[in-house]
């Protein structure tokens, strides 16, 4: 489809095209400002994908390392966020979106990205850290090593399997969400690469052969992502479901 001329696409929608043209691709990166997209997608992505690493690795550890009741209910309470379909809040999550300036605001997508993101996170994190032994922490702390440095230099290391599981997971969410920014990047500026193929959708008329051609070059990134990280899914989400 991305290959043919509207002519070829309407006479035989599935057969192959005569000639493999670029055209498409040419007009298709042209039409929807393709870089300007990948990078608001790259913005948005590795930014949430930072902040939920950090955040939700020290909440995990903390849950994990601690025997206080409270520490449990967070856990229960980050656990159940994973339970409430999107579909119900995102009325008000919008409406809450238009109320503290989020709308049209490339940071106040990425704020709830991260907020949409921990609930895995912690309960991946949490798993993954009770299977750590506790004696190479109290190694640590006997070598003078303050809480922070245990975590950074001796914790932090060992996490990297469950860590780049949820930095492949996170980022096929991310990167090819459409819902979020359909209500929240409505100026085209800043919109992200599942949004701009929307230009080749009208009320009468769809350019289909520019559509695919469009969707071929947003997969290609995040294919060659995957493809290079998919050896650690499986291992990390295994380990993090199975040790805790």
């Amino acid at each position: 489809m991305a290959f043919k001329t509207p002519r070829e696409t309407f006479q035989s929608f599935y057969g192959l095209p005569k000639v493999f043209r670029l055209d498409n691709f040419i007009n298709a990166w042209k039409i929807t400002n393709f870089s300007l997209a990948f990078k608001n997608s790259f913005i948005v992505t590795s930014v949430s994908l930072v902040f939920i690493v950090l955040a939700t690795s020290m909440a995990g550890y903390a849950i994990a390392r601690s025997n206080k009741k409270f520490y449990n209910f967070i856990y229960v309470l980050f656990v159940s966020g994973m339970m409430v379909p999107f579909q119900v809040i995102m009325i008000p999550l919008y409406k809450m979106g238009r109320k503290f300036g989020l709308v049209n605001n490339r940071w106040g997508i990425i704020l709830i990205y991260i907020c949409l993101g921990v609930h895995l996170a912690v309960f991946l994190y949490t798993g993954f850290v009770k299977g750590i032994p506790k004696e190479l922490e109290e190694a640590a702390t006997i070598d003078g090593a303050s809480t922070p440095q245990i975590f950074f230099k001796v914790v932090f290391p060992l996490l990297k399997p469950i860590t780049m599981t949820i930095l492949v997971l996170d980022t096929m969410w991310i990167w090819n969400d459409f819902f979020l920014p359909l209500l929240f990047l409505q100026d085209t500026k800043i919109r992200t690469l599942p949004l701009t193929q929307f230009y080749f959708y009208g009320k009468y008329n769809t350019q289909m052969n520019l559509a695919f051609a469009a969707f071929i070059l947003a997969m290609i990134p995040i294919l060659i992502f995957y493809f290079a990280m998919q050896k650690y899914i499986v291992k990390g989400i295994v380990a993090g479901a199975v040790k805790g």
